[in-house]
């Protein structure tokens, strides 16, 4: 078992939901900053613990024990960091000079937490907690505890993992089940199961289409934790068949949606497991939701579907299709929107599937309808002729010619002719529209407005997984396996170079993702807390790192 040990800036250090509780209000989570071993744990005064290493090798960084020689970092429980080192720790908050130390003990008061760090004989544990005196007690309790042994469970829960079929990539697979762990929230909030979150810093929260693609990577060596990332969502589900696209608690949430992948998600599941008994939790809520989408995203009653749009928010008009700030969304028209309609296809499809395996054939047939109706208004009204590709339509008739990597769904969603599907094929074989060293560009590069900033030219993996798949039911086999090693491959670069699985990718693959443009430049020194840089140990993008190297496409 080769594990990751590669050290960076960005990477999550934190307890994860899988060993027991923790918080999503008051989380202890913290990031590795650029000197090797520290640790920054988030506050609005954040607090860092410093263990000056002179040792440049690490035998495991992972998201809750880092490894190197004989000092160990480990979390113990949602509010203690334990380990061996024999050199002097240090505990700071930020712009403050360090904790005062007495009697081996440093302490140090932000946001209505005490942080004790104390030291004995090698050993040290930080604790934090409500009060100076209940921080020093725990640190106190603790220091003793059985730190080698904590270590040794943390690295077995990836010893019990199905092995890797790539050697070539086998630290980037622990890396990215490293991730996936990082990323679960115990029950709390009102919600009954875990949930997963795409990451705890700096987003935090819940998000519908994100925790649908981690469920799908989880599936393959957790069932029942995939199953809870889907539950998490469905628990705060309106009575209407709203679901939000983003949920901090079952009574908190965002008052928009995002892309309908939800029977996606639990048809995969169900493939790993077969639990009819989750299908049919699962069934009749998805059917409400879609339902909804037939009510509230068709204004023009055309049988295609549109985003809600914010036409005033230069920087991000359409959160809701998760493509936050594409040209697409450009325009000051409604459009409708080929990634919105696609969804609706396959998700419509996978739910008439469940239906049927769980006996009930009218409501199959419903929903089975509904997918091939808003099919054939894809292929009537958004192919653009001119372009050879499928685009968006505004709502005065016109279709857009805005080429993205959303023109591509028809062959995920099985909607398009073999003669059509060639051309798109032709699109992605193109150096002036889609073929780029890292593919595939989110807009075609030809676009004037092609770059370097989110989904104005960046690589994501969650399109590359539908592209993927939408060649390999077309046919075209190899073309998606080529894409699919390609993807790896870059991906793994940037992963030994930094440490990090990151949320896009310059698709030029020359600029380390820490410094692409996120809905506008960069500062010169990534940090987060400055302005948000493409997000790392990105939960999304493990998951589809994960069922790439599972060939599950």
């Amino acid at each position: 078992m080769k594990l990751p040990n590669h050290y960076g800036y960005g990477q999550l250090f934190a307890f994860s939901g899988t060993d027991g509780e923790n918080s999503h209000d008051e989380d202890f989570a913290g990031m590795l900053m650029p000197e090797a071993i520290s640790v920054r744990f988030e506050a609005p005064v954040a607090v860092t613990l410093s263990l000056p290493c002179c040792n440049a090798e690490f035998d495991a960084v992972l998201s809750d024990v880092i490894i190197s020689g004989d000092t160990k970092l480990v979390f113990y429980d949602r509010n203690t960091v334990l380990g061996f080192f024999r050199g002097t720790a240090r505990l700071f908050a930020e712009n403050t000079q360090a904790g005062q130390a007495q009697s081996g003990y440093s302490l140090i008061c932000s946001h209505g937490f005490y942080y004790c760090l104390l030291q004995r004989d090698g050993r040290f544990a930080l604790c934090r907690e409500k009060s100076r005196s209940e921080a020093l007690a725990a640190a106190q309790s603790k220091i003793n505890a059985d730190i080698d042994g904590v270590c040794s469970r943390r690295l077995a829960y990836y010893a019990g993992m199905p092995g890797c079929a790539y050697p070539e990539f086998e630290k980037l697979y622990y890396k990215c089940l490293s991730i996936n762990k990082v990323n679960v929230y115990s029950p709390q909030g009102g919600i009954d199961c875990r949930a997963t979150t795409p990451d705890r810093l700096p987003h935090r929260h819940i998000w519908l289409w994100d925790s649908m693609f981690h469920a799908m990577a989880i599936a393959g060596y957790n069932p029942s934790l995939a199953k809870d990332s889907i539950r998490a969502v469905l628990q705060c589900q309106r009575e209407d068949g709203f679901i939000p696209h983003m949920i901090m608690s079952r009574s908190e949430v965002s008052d928009i949606t995002q892309p309908q992948v939800i029977a996606l998600a639990a048809l995969s599941v169900f493939k790993k497991d077969g639990d009819r008994e989750f299908l049919t939790y699962c069934a009749d809520r998805i059917a409400r939701y879609l339902t909804w989408f037939t009510l509230n995203r068709d204004k023009n009653g055309n049988g295609l579907y549109e985003w809600k749009t914010d036409f005033a928010n230069t920087r991000c008009r359409c959160d809701e299709s998760g493509m936050d700030n594409s040209p697409r969304f450009d325009t000051v028209e409604t459009l409708d929107a080929i990634d919105c309609s696609c969804f609706m296809v396959s998700d419509c499809r996978c739910l008439a599937e469940i239906y049927k395996i769980l006996g009930e054939g009218e409501k199959s047939a419903r929903f089975s309808a509904l997918a091939d109706s808003t099919a054939e208004k894809i292929n009537a009204l958004l192919w653009d002729e001119k372009s050879g590709c499928y685009t968006d339509r505004t709502f005065s008739g016109k279709t857009t010619g805005v080429m993205t990597c959303s023109s591509f769904l028809p062959l995920f969603a099985g909607i398009c002719s073999p003669d059509r599907a060639q051309k798109l094929v032709s699109l992605l074989l193109d150096k002036n529209k889609f073929s780029s060293e890292m593919p595939v560009p989110s807009i075609a590069r030809d676009h004037p407005l092609y770059g370097a900033d989110m989904w104005r030219g960046c690589t994501w993996l969650n399109y590359n997984y539908f592209i993927i798949s939408g060649l390999k039911r077309y046919g075209y086999k190899d073309l998606a396996d080529s894409l699919a090693r390609t993807t790896l491959e870059k991906v793994n670069r940037w992963f030994e170079l930094t440490g990090n699985i990151f949320e896009f990718y310059d698709a030029e693959d020359k600029t380390e993702p820490l410094y692409l443009n996120r809905k506008g430049p960069q500062p010169v020194t990534p940090d987060y807390r400055i302005k948000y840089h493409a997000i790392t140990d990105y939960n999304w993008s493990a998951s589809f790192i994960l069922l790439l190297l599972r060939d599950e496409y």
